[in-house]
């Protein structure tokens, strides 16, 4: 699977963004409070949807916390490449789960597929949100390996892990 570009209608802050990923690794620098947490939490919230929808406060609610602040259409697509075709998948979200809506078309077509469900995260990788949360998907200070000074470990079964 790679990841071609994301198209952000208004998730957050960000409003009608688009950006393109090159092949390889992508580093995205920007000044602090710009949003690059919030880009990566659109990417991940495209694949597998928000985490802690039944928690009533914001700052624990990610659909909460990243509704809109200007208000319009509370979404966006991500554009990527699985097996060989080129997929387009849009996802609007509404107050509630029930309330999301989610298209997956084909690029080549522009048809409509069934090719992946809304469980796209878990359909192209075949890991959960959890697992993608904690090995592709590091988030600001949410590793131990990153906050204990940079040295590269090797990860070894039952969590134990040894300096190089």
């Amino acid at each position: 699977m790679k990841i071609i570009s994301c198209h952000i209608e208004n998730f957050g802050r960000i409003s009608d963004y688009d950006h393109h990923f090159e092949t390889g690794c992508n580093v995205i620098c920007q000044r602090n409070g710009w949003g690059k947490s919030t880009l990566m939490t659109f990417l991940r919230v495209m694949l597998y949807g928000f985490m802690n929808d039944s928690k009533r406060s914001e700052l624990e609610n990610e659909r909460k916390r990243y509704k809109p602040w200007q208000g319009g259409v509370y979404g966006g697509n991500l554009t990527f490449e699985a097996g060989g075709k080129t997929y387009r998948c849009y996802r609007v979200f509404g107050d509630k789960e029930k309330d999301d809506q989610f298209r997956l078309v084909d690029d080549a077509t522009n048809l409509e597929t069934d090719d992946f469900s809304e469980r796209l995260g878990e359909e192209l990788f075949q890991i959960d949100q959890d697992s993608f949360l904690k090995s592709a998907c590091i988030g600001q200070l949410k590793s131990d390996i990153l906050r204990s000074g940079f040295q590269s470990y090797i990860l070894f079964p039952e969590g134990h892990r040894k300096p190089l």
